[in-house]
């Protein structure tokens, strides 16, 4: 499935239900357990990911929903980050929210509540292509299944949620040969899912052999 990076839409299916859920039932789908899949090392760069502790709102405000026949990208309710439906047009929302992550961090988080798979917020990377990165964010999830992954599409590293009611680390790394344009986090339940995002980091790592 061809996607133009620029051309990007609430409502276009990503295709990632189809190529990585095992079931459609809301069992525990953990392809990658979360943050294992990187190496221990240092980083070859400082922060690549936009607004990635959301302390900055979207053009909308801090707190925004999307339903069929939207605008069209759906900006979600932090600056730089979109939002995104499914193939149902299921509608989505999103809200900045005092930040309760572990850790360092600024004041707020973004919750974000999805009506059905593919519900969550993205956004576009500018970074060099043949690269190694890692993709690095906090969840909360209340409901449903969250999944990370450095591409928007079937392919790509991808790290699934694990836990409900606590805070959780998600975090893949990718290689020289893998897409790392996009930066996504989306609930992949088909009864839909809401959780909360904070933290988010994107940084060059050295070369994965």
């Amino acid at each position: 499935m061809s996607i133009s990076i620029r051309l990007i839409s609430a409502r276009r299916p990503l295709a990632l239900a189809a190529a990585l859920f095992a079931t459609a039932s809301g069992g525990a789908r953990a392809a990658s357990p979360a943050a294992s899949s990187c190496p221990t090392g240092y980083f070859l760069s400082g922060q690549l990911a936009q607004n990635e502790s959301f302390e900055v709102a979207g053009p909308d405000g801090p707190s925004t929903c999307w339903s069929s026949g939207g605008p069209d990208p759906a900006p979600s309710a932090a600056d730089g980050w979109f939002m995104h439906s499914s193939n149902s047009q299921a509608t989505v929302c999103s809200r900045l929210e005092p930040t309760t992550a572990p850790g360092p961090s600024g004041h707020n988080m973004l919750h974000f509540r999805a009506g059905s798979l593919e519900g969550g917020v993205y956004q576009v990377l500018d970074v060099p292509p043949d690269k190694t990165y890692m993709f690095s964010v906090w969840v909360y999830v209340v409901r449903g299944q969250v999944v990370v992954q450095s591409q928007a599409g079937v392919y790509g590293p991808h790290s699934w949620s694990t836990k409900r009611g606590e805070w959780e680390q998600l975090r893949v790394c990718t290689n020289s040969l893998a897409a790392t344009d996009w930066l996504v986090v989306y609930n992949q339940d088909p009864r839909g899912g809401e959780f909360y995002v904070d933290r988010a980091e994107v940084r060059e790592i050295p070369t994965i052999e």
